[in-house]
């Protein structure tokens, strides 16, 4: 099992590479022409701030790895990163979807264009909560697959922990 030193800087630099993607993503995505350099380092920042300290406050990776041991899945293959980062996703999507989503959308009402009918009509935080998660749930899994060897090989070398061998019995990952 790896020391909480090894997940404070795994969840650091995690992080770091999910916010800057969402960032980049959520400006595109917004149909903006460019993206603005100080729109993006403040939306980058308050990504940045809320992952970091909810992957330092919540054992997000204990839990996605419980998760995907209690799916059967095998130590260090390649089905249990991809069910691991399905379930480390899914829960800092949650938390980072909705702060995100406050942020560059506001907490009230939003006059938004219906594509259905090309009226204005109000919609709430909860209802562009659900839009954001349902449109970006598939780039933060691909971003949290492709970035946890990443993550993961920072935070080795720094604390000089070797790879997590293979647990023998799932309690041993709780």
């Amino acid at each position: 099992m790896h020391s909480k030193k090894y997940y404070i800087i795994y969840g650091l630099f995690f992080s770091l590479f999910v916010a800057a993607v969402l960032c980049l993503c959520l400006t595109i995505a917004q149909g903006m022409p460019h993206i603005d350099p100080m729109f993006f380092l403040m939306s980058f920042l308050v990504a940045f701030v809320t992952s970091f300290v909810v992957t330092a406050v919540l054992p997000l990776a204990k839990i996605s790895a419980a998760c995907a041991v209690y799916y059967d899945a095998a130590l260090g293959s390649l089905g249990f990163r991809l069910v691991q980062n399905v379930f480390f996703s899914t829960l800092i999507m949650i938390i980072l979807g909705l702060v995100m989503t406050a942020f560059m959308t506001g907490v009230g009402d939003v006059p938004t264009l219906s594509t259905l009918t090309g009226e204005l009509m109000d919609t709430n935080l909860f209802d562009r909560y659900v839009a954001l998660c349902m449109q970006f749930f598939p780039v933060i899994v691909i971003v949290a697959f492709l970035c946890d060897p990443a993550a993961g090989g920072i935070a080795g070398a720094i604390t000089g922990e070797k790879k997590q061998a293979p647990a023998s019995e799932p309690e041993q990952l709780v």
